[in-house]
């Protein structure tokens, strides 16, 4: 089933966070979102956007500021050739098949339309909306492109999956893999672990697997970031859970910060510079005797527009992690702007943490 996810309202076009906030729950219920669209209550072609949306989309999730929920209900209701009642203190279609304060649902055709009236800076009303489609969640790990295609591919068409993947980051790929019509998903699963066991894992969001799996074993993890200013820290913390398994981090952005939290050596940032493998082990080092934790992962590099050097250009950056048997450090060369670099490099930190803790977390 194909969902779209459709905001009514200006301030929708400028409130990321509440927007974010608002696809995470999504999420929750329609496991994929395959369009976005944002519209205005003052569009002239407002019914003609949402009626195509519902004749090209089996789940429509409408979410309108309270300005523009009257507008929003009379244009489902118009659709629906049905008139608005009051119920629930909003004014609903009489079709509508399911209601929740601030939330109704109708159903037209094949499609499902779902309208909420959202308040910035609230919680977002019920979603009434669920997806029936079977779905499950898969990373990949030090694989290329063309080693999915050529392993997972055959095997997705052999059990009637649809598999959608994507590459997170160097040596990390994110996949979707849910049911057609006569699927058998969770034999794909069952077997594509089989055919991938140190290279796959079945989970959602990494970070949730990552807390589940060190919370059992009463690991913990640390970081000390530089050009990523904490990024991997808030990922982390983002989760219910993150408490069992971070103690805390630390972000040493400058070299006498380096120095004074991490124990980094003067002569190692004078002589090789922050931006350095062997900066990244003595900050690995500090961060792991600071915090106690079982794994650290540190990171320094140049995530632009500036700070480049002829030798380092921006995108470089060192990434490590070290446990208490494994240690690896790389350097790495990523695109994008500034806010991409810093995230794929933080994923790779994730990345190396598997890969050094690969009895543990695979």
């Amino acid at each position: 089933m194909k969902n779209i996810l459709i905001f009514i309202g200006r301030e929708f076009c400028i409130n990321e966070a509440f927007v974010e906030y608002a696809k995470r729950e999504c999420l929750k219920t329609l496991t994929t979102i395959h369009a976005i669209e944002y519209l205005s209550d003052r569009d002239k072609n407002l019914f003609l956007k949402i009626s195509s949306a519902v004749e090209e989309y089996q789940n429509v999730l409408v979410i309108a500021s309270y300005h523009s929920y009257p507008t929003a209900s009379r244009v489902v209701a118009t659709l629906l050739e049905d008139n608005l009642i009051a119920r629930e203190d909003m004014l609903v279609p009489s079709k509508a098949t399911e209601i929740e304060p601030n939330s109704f649902l109708v159903q037209h055709d094949n499609s499902t339309i779902n309208v909420v009236r959202a308040k910035v800076g609230q919680k977002l009303p019920k979603i009434l909306l669920f997806s029936q489609m079977e779905s499950a969640g898969l990373f990949l790990f030090d694989m290329q492109s063309e080693d999915i295609i050529q392993k997972l591919i055959p095997l997705a068409k052999s059990y009637e999956v649809e598999l959608i993947f994507t590459k997170i980051t160097y040596e990390l790929h994110q996949a979707l893999v849910y049911n057609k019509k006569f699927g058998d998903l969770p034999m794909f699963v069952q077997n594509a672990k089989l055919l991938l066991p140190q290279n796959l894992i079945v989970a959602r969001n990494l970070f949730e697997y990552l807390i589940e799996r060190f919370s059992a074993l009463g690991k913990q993890v640390t970081f000390a970031e530089s050009c990523t200013g904490g990024l991997l820290a808030s990922m982390l913390t983002k989760i219910p859970g993150s408490s069992n398994i971070f103690p805390g981090s630390l972000v040493t952005y400058s070299n006498e910060i380096k120095h004074a939290w991490l124990g980094v050596r003067k002569e190692t940032l004078q002589a090789f510079g922050a931006v350095s493998e062997e900066t990244v082990e003595e900050m690995l080092s500090g961060a792991l005797r600071v915090s106690q934790a079982d794994y650290a992962i540190a990171i320094s590099g140049i995530a632009g527009p500036g700070g480049a050097t002829p030798t380092k250009p921006v995108g470089t950056v060192v990434i490590g992690a070290k446990g208490k048997n494994a240690e690896i450090i790389r350097t790495l060369h990523f695109q994008g702007d500034r806010n991409y670099i810093q995230y794929q490099a933080a994923m790779y930190g994730v990345k190396l943490l598997f890969e050094i803790a690969r009895e543990e977390l695979f």
